[in-house]
């Protein structure tokens, strides 16, 4: 199938203030509601096998979806636009699968004294780390929530791969977090930097969607780092249950 859409700019806002970019889950988010359109019915997110992010999507743009369904379960799709592919990836479709186990439950209070706000360039309603729980020498452990007012948000929830922005921010809090302690000049500067997702691979979900303003744990852990590019492994849950769990990767401007 093909499709042709515009992006809204709700989907933009606060992301970033100055130079608004669509978040790569509203991405998916556009690319899921073609899909459930092209065949008529509601299509649950079950895995990303691998997705590439390859350039910055702006308000107003004019995107090309292209997407074939393979034997497995799962549809390649490719997004351009003006010819040129800003994403292309696997998305696995179904109902999620209830995971083994469960996880500890954390609750937030340990970083209640970082200025999130001052080291995250994400504003509402796109910021979604709202406090840190734990420090660790390679990771990063946030509370999050998923604003009501975030336009992913729809009758009260979002879908569960919104929570990947809430891991995005999680490592880009803990490389700030490292910046502001280093000797000054050693990093560029302390403050908050623009990143991007560039990649995403081996994502599992296990609900479909998560209550808008409920708490989430979102959980981060350097996986290896070739600055700019840095990757992440990656788990968000909500009261000690998965959401998610998989691989990201980030650049760094």
């Amino acid at each position: 199938m093909t499709a042709t859409f515009d992006v809204p700019g709700a989907y933009c806002e606060g992301h970033f203030p100055g130079r608004p970019i669509l978040p790569a889950v509203a991405l998916l988010a556009l690319v899921l509601e073609q899909l459930a359109r092209e065949l008529q019915r509601p299509l649950p997110l079950r895995t990303i096998p691998h997705l590439r992010l390859r350039q910055l999507v702006a308000p107003g743009d004019r995107l090309t979806l292209a997407a074939r369904r393979r034997d497995d379960e799962c549809v390649n799709i490719e997004v351009r636009r003006d010819g040129a592919v800003v994403a292309n990836g696997a998305l696995g479709l179904g109902p999620p699968e209830a995971p083994a186990g469960t996880l500890a439950h954390r609750t937030a209070g340990v970083g209640q004294g970082v200025p999130i706000e001052s080291l995250l360039p994400q504003q509402p309603p796109m910021r979604f780390v709202t406090s840190i729980i734990e420090e660790m020498p390679e990771g990063l452990v946030c509370e999050a929530r998923i604003p009501a007012a975030c336009a992913l948000v729809v009758g009260g929830s979002a879908p569960a791969f919104a929570a990947v922005e809430a891991a995005a921010q999680a490592a880009a809090l803990w490389e700030a977090v490292r910046r502001s302690r280093e000797p000054s000049g050693e990093s560029g500067g302390a403050g908050p930097r623009v990143g991007y997702l560039v990649a995403l691979r081996d994502l599992a979900f296990f609900v479909e969607r998560t209550p808008a303003d409920a708490p989430l744990v979102a959980s981060v852990r350097l996986d290896g780092a070739a600055l700019p590019l840095t990757h992440y492994a990656i788990e968000v849950d909500r009261d000690g249950a998965p959401v998610l769990r998989g691989k990201i990767a980030t650049y760094l401007t």
